[in-house]
């Protein structure tokens, strides 16, 4: 097994030294077993802003804060629920859905009466592609299998500086009892520059990629015959990637309100785990995300437990106030989802903060109307 909770390979910086751009492969993507402790934060206090790029350029990160950790690790297929690999693991009938490694996703929020939980999503890695073709789920309650109606061609290869290019992306199911529900997605790549990249991980050489994704929900309902699509938040993806490391050394996340990027958080592979403060790193409560983010009637916290845990999850404001006390109660072991309204809340950032047996973890929230 491969893993990357020690520091990667440090390449010292020289003064008279002049580095050539490097190209990213397929070699360079995830492998099952990889392992890999994650840093977030939200404080971009002193960092070069993401729009700073270019050739040979120096992206210093060193001064990044984790506000919380989690392990995340990338799945054999084989390992998956067996319901979930009908078309991620037959050659024979879906050669070109057969897929190289999988990974736990985040579950979206609930479409009326549609529950999505419990998601991974499934990756091919190829000589000159990196492709997403898929995703395993329980929907309503059911273990399901969904591929890719066109697949979304996550890299081209090689990833070389000033190239570009655009991929439409699709997938539908239909749900018993419900109708159909469907996922369409357009995504923008462009390599926009190369250079040294330092951070709390190390010093490398990376190539950076920006990825503009435009997406939406659509969910067509037999009982009333009627369906409605949902348009999702524009979202802007910095990556930075180097060569042998298979995941990106830097992700700079933004989402675009009114036509305005609105800056997310910061995601980068760490080296040790360390504590933080209000957002102690606990490996018993991991993979949390919110959806939406940017929020304005409610957002969607996803979690995993490691253990059972007494669990609090309250919003405070920007200045330290508990604005809003979600839950509080003893959970099992497991994934969970639990619905924040933010109807009520003031525009603004505020923090979501998840206490747990043994641990914490903080996620930054913004509230528009």
């Amino acid at each position: 097994m491969k893993t990357f909770l020690l520091p990667g390979l440090v390449c010292l910086l020289s003064v008279n030294v002049t580095f050539a751009q490097i190209n990213i492969t397929q070699a360079d993507m995830p492998q099952a077993g990889d392992t890999i402790r994650v840093s977030t934060t939200t404080d971009t206090t002193g960092l070069p802003a993401p729009s700073y790029t270019g050739a040979n350029i120096t992206w210093n990160y060193a001064g990044l804060v984790a506000q919380s950790q989690n392990i995340d690790t990338f799945l054999s297929i084989a390992s998956t629920p067996v319901a979930y690999q009908i078309f991620f693991n037959d050659p024979f009938l879906y050669p070109l859905y057969v897929s190289t490694v999988a990974q736990n996703a985040a579950s979206p929020p609930k479409l009326g009466t549609l529950s999505i939980t419990s998601v991974i999503d499934y990756y091919k890695d190829e000589t000159n592609n990196y492709e997403s073709v898929g995703y395993g789920a329980t929907i309503n309650s059911i273990p399901a299998s969904v591929k890719d109606d066109y697949i979304d061609v996550v890299y081209n290869f090689p990833l070389t500086y000033g190239n570009a290019d655009s991929c439409n992306s699709s997938s539908h199911i239909n749900i018993a009892s419900l109708g159909y529900y469907g996922q369409q997605q357009k995504r923008v790549n462009h390599v926009d520059g190369w250079g040294t990249l330092i951070t709390p991980f190390g010093t490398f050489q990376t190539v950076r990629v920006k990825t503009i994704l435009y997406s939406s929900d659509s969910l067509y309902i037999d009982t009333f015959h009627i369906g409605f699509a949902t348009p999702q938040i524009e979202q802007i993806q910095y990556k930075w990637l180097g060569n042998g490391i298979h995941v990106p050394l830097l992700q700079i996340n933004e989402n675009v309100v009114a036509n305005n990027p609105v800056y997310a958080n910061t995601v980068y592979p760490d080296k040790i785990k360390k504590s933080l403060g209000i957002a102690s790193i606990a490996s018993s409560i991991n993979n949390v995300e919110l959806y939406p983010d940017p929020a304005s009637e409610n957002t969607t916290l996803n979690y995993t437990l490691a253990q059972n845990s007494d669990v609090n999850i309250a919003v405070f404001s920007a200045d330290g106030r508990c604005v809003q006390n979600t839950f509080n109660g003893m959970q099992t072991a497991g994934i969970h989802q639990l619905e924040i309204n933010t109807d009520q809340l003031s525009p603004g950032i505020y923090l979501v903060k998840i206490y747990g047996d043994g641990g914490q973890s903080v996620k930054r929230l913004t509230v528009v109307h």
